[in-house]
């Protein structure tokens, strides 16, 4: 069973759609394909960045919105002004 997919669509410039379509070329993918495992391997450095930031920070004495952000903010978007 895969993965469910979201639909996500974004103007991109020239430049990286001549790279995507030379790589899907290159390596017998389709664009779509080779867009979603770079996303894929950027969310996966972003987590991994996050987890050594914590850890750096905690072994630190920091507290975790050192930062500026809401400990409690789970990113999800507010309605009516509320979480």
């Amino acid at each position: 069973m895969s993965t469910p997919l979201k639909d996500f669509r974004l103007p991109i410039p020239e430049s990286v759609h001549l790279w995507l379509e030379a790589e899907a070329a290159a390596f017998g993918k389709d664009m779509q394909s080779i867009a979603r495992e770079i996303l894929k391997e950027w969310a996966r450095r972003k987590a991994h960045a996050y987890k050594v930031a914590t850890k750096r920070m905690k072994a630190n004495g920091l507290q975790m919105d050192f930062l500026g952000d809401d400990e409690e903010d789970d990113g999800s978007s507010r309605i009516g002004g509320r979480k």
